[in-house]
């Protein structure tokens, strides 16, 4: 009885307890599926991150031409991103039991492959980082630079080793680098050739010692054996030999190596001139002994000449010549080289000319101060004698006369104009500004030579100016007053005139001076063996006058010039 009334009694308590227990193990299992949807929720958003980060690794990958993969040492079998397959030319991913180190090298340049497959296996063996710098030839048979590197790793559950890498398309930044390169070679080609090009202008007076140097630059900056120059003839439709440079030396179409050899070949048809001389473009000739003959060749080949090099030289925008570069090994010349040649041999044109130039200019200076002499002599002492023969013959008839204070007078005359004409002849052969400017003005100047050159002659001389005097240039002055001598002293001696008149005008634009006398007149259009006439007409061209003749059998002489003012 008493062990049933227990039981009776236990029993609820029981069955409380047991739904406290359940109570619990339900709120467990909601909290577990509340951990477990968190747990979801996390691996989704890592799964999410995982795809975000592999797309931008892949992009990365993609945009920077970087590849990865994993290498199964044991197997020789790897594991790669896209990349690493496009680095190799493959659109599409090969299978991984296709690529291995065996496979590797299969891609690789046959120069290059024995070393980079020997410096990775080394690695391998050793367990040590690899680096290396290789070529590939793709499936379209281009051929592209790479660079890759690698690592050993080994996993702690496995003892398979592996080795992890990257590798990248470096092609386009070795290209750049040469393009770079040859840009600089370019550049410092040019400065050097220029800067000895001018030290040759300034050095060397002759065009042969010029051209000589500049020779010289252009052979030792490619490492030329020689060159030669061919100038290109429009008219009679040739290219003639104009100099070679071998040996050092400037050998010209006189040398004794040249005897009997035709140096002037038609342009067309003859090879290989129309290459160069229609299209205006350098061409190279790899090697001489593998073309049809052309003139010169034996001589080249006999010299171990191999490839040429023909640039056209232009001057002007007009295609003036040819060099042609030598040299006695085979040579293949980039881009690059091949600008530099052009630009050498313009340089070479351009200090040609230069040269040309630089003599003609200096033979022109000759003949100038041959010529400037020769006007000062005659405007000196001509001028001079004709006003000491003028006193003299004065001096004699009145000697005849019997009037010896005149006579005496005209000889003190004579002495005067000698003394005056010795001295500026002495300044006009040292360049020097005449002696009646240096104390008076251009217009008392003229008044006071009409007087001196004059007194005693039977010509009455009349000088009148117009207009308000202008400051002139200083060579005007010197080549006014020598025209003004160079009339009177004509008038003086030849003309017979008996009046002689003088008008300097001072317009608002020009400067007007005019000399007319009532002599004899001569032929101003005939040949005249004096200097007088031709120097008037010189100084008149070097202050860019215009001068006018006038004259006719005893009709008297009017000159005229006339000199736009400066503005």
């Amino acid at each position: 009885m008493n062990l049933r009334q227990e039981n009776d009694k236990s029993a609820p308590e029981t069955v409380e307890s047991m739904r406290l227990d359940l109570e619990r193990c339900h709120r467990a299992m909601e909290d577990c599926q509340q951990r477990l949807a968190h747990t979801e929720d996390l691996f989704l958003r890592a799964q999410e991150t995982l795809r975000e980060t592999k797309a931008a690794l892949e992009f990365t990958l993609s945009a920077t031409h970087l590849g990865a993969w994993s290498l199964d040492l044991a197997n020789d079998t790897s594991r790669r991103s896209p990349g690493h397959d496009q680095c190799f030319g493959y659109h599409t991913p090969v299978p991984e039991t296709d690529w291995g180190i065996e496979a590797f090298s299969q891609h690789l340049h046959p120069d290059d492959r024995q070393r980079v497959i020997s410096s990775l296996r080394l690695a391998s063996r050793e367990w040590r980082d690899w680096s290396s710098e290789f070529r590939v030839i793709w499936p379209d048979e281009s051929v592209h630079l790479l660079s890759a590197s690698g690592t050993i790793y080994r996993p702690r559950n496995t003892g398979a080793a592996r080795m992890l890498g990257i590798l990248m398309d470096v092609t386009d930044r070795k290209q750049a680098e040469e393009a770079l390169a040859a840009s600089g070679q370019l550049a410092r080609g040019q400065v050097d050739v220029l800067t000895k090009t001018l030290a040759a202008l300034a050095r060397e007076s002759s065009p042969d010692l010029v051209m000589e140097d500049i020779s010289r630059t252009i052979t030792e900056q490619f490492g030329a054996h020689s060159l030669s120059v061919w100038q290109r003839n429009i008219i009679n439709g040739r290219v003639s030999f104009a100099f070679a440079f071998e040996d050092g030396v400037i050998l010209t179409k006189d040398a004794p190596q040249f005897a009997g050899v035709d140096l002037a070949l038609p342009m067309e048809g003859q090879w290989p001139w129309p290459d160069v001389l229609l299209t205006g473009k350098p061409d190279l000739i790899s090697d001489i002994r593998n073309v049809p003959p052309f003139p010169l060749c034996d001589r080249l080949l006999k010299k171990g000449i191999v490839t040429v090099l023909l640039v056209p030289m232009w001057i002007a925008g007009r295609l003036d010549g040819v060099v042609g570069l030598r040299f006695v090994h085979k040579r293949l010349m980039s881009p690059e080289e091949i600008d530099l040649a052009q630009t050498l041999a313009n340089h070479a044109m351009l200090a040609l000319q230069l040269a040309h130039l630089t003599a003609q200019n200096r033979e022109s200076a000759v003949v100038d101060e041959r010529n400037r002499l020769a006007r000062e002599i005659h405007d000196t002492l001509a001028q001079g004698f004709t006003g000491i023969i003028v006193q003299l013959e004065a001096a004699e008839d009145a000697k005849l006369q019997g009037l010896s204070n005149e006579a005496h007078t005209h000889f003190d005359r004579a002495r005067a104009l000698a003394r005056e004409s010795l001295k500026e002849a002495r300044r006009s052969v040292q360049a020097l500004r005449p002696r009646a400017l240096e104390k008076e003005q251009l217009c008392q100047a003229l008044s006071t030579q009409l007087a001196k050159m004059s007194a005693g002659s039977r010509t009455q001389c009349e000088f009148s100016l117009q207009g308000t005097p202008r400051e002139l240039p200083r060579e005007w002055d010197e080549h006014i007053l020598r025209i003004f001598q160079e009339a009177l002293t004509n008038v003086l001696r030849h003309a017979k005139a008996s009046h002689f008149k003088a008008m300097i005008s001072y317009e608002t634009d020009a400067v007007r001076l005019e000399l007319c006398d009532t002599g004899q007149g001569f032929d101003a259009e005939g040949e005249h063996d004096g200097y007088g006439l031709l120097g008037i007409r010189e100084r008149v061209e070097r202050m860019d006058g215009k001068l006018q003749i006038k004259s006719a059998a005893d009709g008297g002489t009017t000159i005229l010039v006339r000199l736009p003012l400066p503005s």
